[in-house]
């Protein structure tokens, strides 16, 4: 146990001290794109510009829970680099008490079926999340993600503590479920889900089953109703922008291969470490799902009616496992809606996070397996996933070996240089030119509800907006200027790195 905690603190120091980068770090890797969209929301409400991306259209392409959170951040100060600094510290903070937590569910209900010490398996829980690359990438990316981790793991901690449903307990899942819908709209699936498995909760007698789904559902509702108004009231729509401008009923090849990446990704989230070395398409995907179908076979063979036990074990544990499935039909749910509906497959891995707590689980399972039956395998394997996290921390203060953002680095740039700081810059990717640039004018609807009627004729746009500005990279040039820009009078004016700078002629 000791040797396991002081491991967690060195990954601790490690992740805290990426806080206190520089100002040309602080705001790159892990932090995406956008994020930014959601800096600019935020940074506008705290200034007293109102729910605006740029200080005057009023936008809903954010999620509102962790927007309004983060206000504070550009309250207390002017400095973006700051305020930047402040939200990661923040994110940092929620990362540990994730880890916390996903580690004390494990501990709870599962050391009397692994035959391993609360504390050893406390300890062992927490340094495999932390140590995740894919968990690092997600809780700190800038984004709502980490919290969406957070209440789905106080959402679990809770129900695997209730012994008998009553008015309490059912008000406070309400509450939680509320919370998870602000944080992320499209957890209103969990809250369709728990109102259906409450329905049919044959241990509730049946005329209290009704009552208490109605309650849990209708408190979600309550809690949420101000963003669904927001943005019905506002945008005509419940759906936000940012859903708007990615929505759209298709069946392709590609979105079902994102699907099954993300699912298999995100069933053995540990991979991610590798994944440069990975194969992509079906390779890397059948890759996956091999290790994945690896780990529940040993379970099966060396810890066979694991399952069996739990249920018939104490209550705590069959809650544990109800909620579990419970998360497992939700992830299937967003599966399913993102690869009907959401032309953004490259944003599959995020949107199906919550399979991600699965996945870890049962790598979690596995390795404790180790511990206890094989320690000599468990002091390489616990040494080599907290090296690959200390890795990655170094190397980002360093500013080596990882991707710097292209879009500081070379679209802001571009645009500070070239276009007059009293004209508009337009772009389909306008997260990180929008935060640092005032006048800048987002294309592709994210935070920008009034760009998607044009979304077929976005010159036609441009020339209503009186726009002459366009930068991003040569491939988005061709889709939202047209194949040939210059025929329309869009001229290249300058290129730095992947990003081109197009100005229309009068």
């Amino acid at each position: 146990m000791k040797y396991l905690t002081i491991l967690s603190f060195i990954i601790l120091i490690g992740i805290i001290s990426l806080s206190f980068r520089g100002e040309s770090s602080i705001i790159d890797h892990p932090i995406i794109e956008d994020a930014y969209y959601t800096f600019s929301v935020a940074k506008n409400l705290a200034h007293g510009n109102g729910v605006t991306v740029d200080g005057e259209t009023l936008t809903n392409g954010f999620q509102p829970l962790y927007t309004f959170i983060i206000v504070p951040a550009f309250a207390v100060t002017n400095n973006d680099f700051v305020s930047v600094r402040i939200i990661f510290i923040f994110l940092v903070l929620i990362f540990i008490l994730s880890a916390y937590l996903f580690a004390v569910i494990i501990r709870d209900s599962f050391s009397g079926s692994l035959k391993i010490g609360k504390q050893e398996l406390f300890w062992i829980s927490f340094l495999t999340y932390m140590s995740s690359t894919l968990f690092f990438k997600n809780q700190l990316n800038g984004l709502e993600t980490g919290l969406i981790f957070l209440f789905l793991l106080i959402l679990i901690r809770y129900y695997q503590k209730i012994e008998i449903f009553n008015f309490k307990n059912i008000i406070i899942l309400g509450i939680i479920q509320g919370l998870l819908v602000l944080t992320r709209i499209d957890a209103v699936f969990l809250v369709i889900l728990f109102f259906t498995y409450l329905l049919f909760k044959k241990e509730i007698i049946l005329k209290k089953r009704f009552t208490f789904a109605i309650i849990s559902g209708l408190i979600a509702i309550v809690i949420s109703s101000p963003w669904w108004w927001y943005n019905y009231n506002y945008f005509n729509s419940i759906m936000p922008t940012s859903g708007q401008a990615q929505f759209g009923f298709e069946i392709n090849f590609l979105r079902f291969l994102n699907t099954l990446s993300a699912i298999s990704q995100n069933l053995v989230p540990d991979t991610y470490t590798f994944d440069r070395f990975i194969p992509g398409g079906f390779v890397g995907i059948l890759f996956r799902l091999v290790i994945f179908g690896f780990i529940i076979i040993i379970l099966k063979l060396k810890l066979p009616g694991s399952i069996k036990k739990l249920k018939e074990n104490v209550n705590f544990n069959k809650r544990t496992l109800e909620i579990l499935y419970i998360t497992l039909l939700y992830s299937i749910l967003l599966a399913l809606y993102y690869l009907l509906f959401s032309s953004a497959t490259h944003f599959y891995h995020r949107y199906l996070c919550p399979l991600t707590l699965i996945g870890q689980l049962f790598t979690v399972i596995f390795i404790s397996y180790l511990f206890v039956n094989k320690k000599l395998y468990f002091y390489p394997i616990t040494i080599v996933i907290t090296l690959a996290i200390l890795m990655i921390s170094v190397t980002m203060h360093s500013g080596k070996l990882m991707n710097k953002s292209q879009f500081y680095k070379y679209q802001l740039p571009l645009v500070t240089k070239y276009v007059p700081s009293n004209e508009i810059a337009s772009s389909t990717q306008s997260g990180t030119l929008g935060f640092f640039r005032n006048k800048v004018l987002n294309l592709d609807g994210k935070v920008n509800n009034e760009v998607l009627k044009y979304k077929n004729n976005i010159p036609e746009y441009l020339a209503m907006k009186k726009v002459s500005w366009f930068c991003d990279w040569k491939s988005f040039a061709d889709i939202y200027l047209g194949k040939n820009p210059e025929k329309i009078g869009w001229v290249i004016v300058a290129r730095y790195g992947d990003f081109y700078l197009y100005h229309k002629q009068p």
